[in-house]
């Protein structure tokens, strides 16, 4: 959360990242009047933050609607490449989704999500996977999520548990913070997390902290996606051996 009280901060700067923000996979291609309306700021401002990404290469205009360029991604080059994942990440997902027989990814926190930086595709039978890197999935219903939110600690962790997003996921799952952080026990004294059905319907899953090996912090979770029903739970704790090793070669290699 922005604290506009710190004097060292820029807020034109933090707007113009709004602004790139709004874009996304429902509007690809938006007016400089959506924009304003989505990041709550009045049309002057907001055409002038448009029209300097315009300049500067991210976005593009045609008809007055405007679209980001691939220029944007250069922004995540920094991550991408300064973390080894096409070199060092990717190659252990490949070789984990060869041994498993399924679609092996690797998730990160991303304020109250879990966002994909990394995604090894596996042609299998279930071909609802829709996984790709830069997904985002919430962290409460989801395996990777769980995985996650169970290994952080109390000062990372417990405010997760008392955000908005967590009170509306509680309430539409008929839990609370407490029933959730026993789970999060459970899940903790197990090593990794399963869920069948809880974001998406027939969509199974399961998940594996991946630990920093010297401080014991947790850097994300590996995971897959599978139709519910297919493994058994001998089957599961297999796997769930399988990406702890998959999750042990990332941490080294992290």
């Amino acid at each position: 959360m922005l604290d506009e009280q710190d004097r060292e901060i820029s807020l034109t700067f933090a707007k113009g990242l709004s602004v790139l923000l709004a874009f996304d996979a429902r509007d690809r291609s938006i007016t400089v009047s959506e924009i304003a309306q989505k990041v709550g700021l009045n049309r002057a401002v907001a055409r002038r933050l448009v029209r300097t990404l315009e300049q500067l290469g991210y976005v593009t205009s045609d008809r007055g609607r405007y679209a980001l360029t691939p220029h944007v991604l250069r922004l995540s080059q920094g991550f991408i490449e300064g973390r080894g994942i096409p070199q060092l990440i990717q190659p252990v997902l490949r070789a984990a989704a060869d041994d498993i027989g399924e679609a092996v990814s690797f998730a990160m926190l991303d304020d109250t999500d879990a966002v994909y930086v990394a995604h090894a595709f596996l042609p299998a039978k279930f071909t609802l996977n829709r996984i790709s890197v830069g997904t985002r999935v919430p962290l409460w219903p989801t395996a990777a999520g769980r995985a996650i939110l169970a290994f952080l600690n109390a000062e990372r962790g417990d405010p997760l548990l008392k955000t908005p997003e967590f009170a509306v996921y509680a309430n539409a799952a008929g839990t609370d913070q407490s029933a959730f952080s026993e789970l999060l026990a459970v899940i903790r004294a197990a090593g990794y997390a399963i869920t069948d059905s809880e974001y998406i319907v027939g969509v199974g899953s399961i998940a594996v902290p991946v630990l920093d090996p010297a401080r014991g912090e947790v850097i994300g979770a590996t995971s897959i996606i599978f139709e519910c029903g297919r493994y058994n739970e001998a089957e599961l704790a297999e796997m769930a051996l399988r990406l702890r090793t998959c999750a042990a070669h990332i941490a080294a290699a992290f």
